[in-house]
């Protein structure tokens, strides 16, 4: 079963990880943070995270390979391009959602209760 207590950020961008790592903080969950592929992989042997944000490409991989790796868990895309072409491939992929950076509080917070399947909370983050 999955710690829903934790989030595994995956992403060579530290601007990314304080971002992302301040929003958990907000929602009272621990961020464990790491920048390669290979990096997360032995993360996840050990732990199981109740979501996996992840950068969409990795100085030793990409967001497929994490994918992959993180089934079941939800893997949210982390990607400097807003393009739509880019978040279809992602969730053809696999992915949950995705998200252009840098990262927004609100959007990553009512993404991370989507994926974590607190719809009341979802509702609390869009009400402010």
């Amino acid at each position: 079963m999955a710690n829903v207590n934790q989030v595994l950020v995956i992403s060579p961008e530290k601007e990314h990880h304080e971002k992302i790592t301040a929003a958990m903080n907000r929602c009272g969950l621990i961020s464990v943070c790491c920048v390669k592929l290979d990096e997360a992989r032995v993360f996840m042997d050990k732990e199981k995270f109740g979501v996996v944000f992840c950068h969409e490409t990795l100085p030793d991989g990409d967001f497929r390979g994490v994918v992959s790796a993180a089934r079941p868990t939800p893997v949210v895309v982390l990607s400097r391009f807003a393009e739509w072409d880019h978040y279809l491939a992602a969730l053809r992929a696999g992915a949950f959602d995705y998200i252009a950076c840098p990262p927004d509080s609100a959007e990553t917070e009512r993404i991370l209760w989507s994926a974590m399947g607190n719809p009341r909370e979802v509702a609390a983050v869009a009400v402010h």
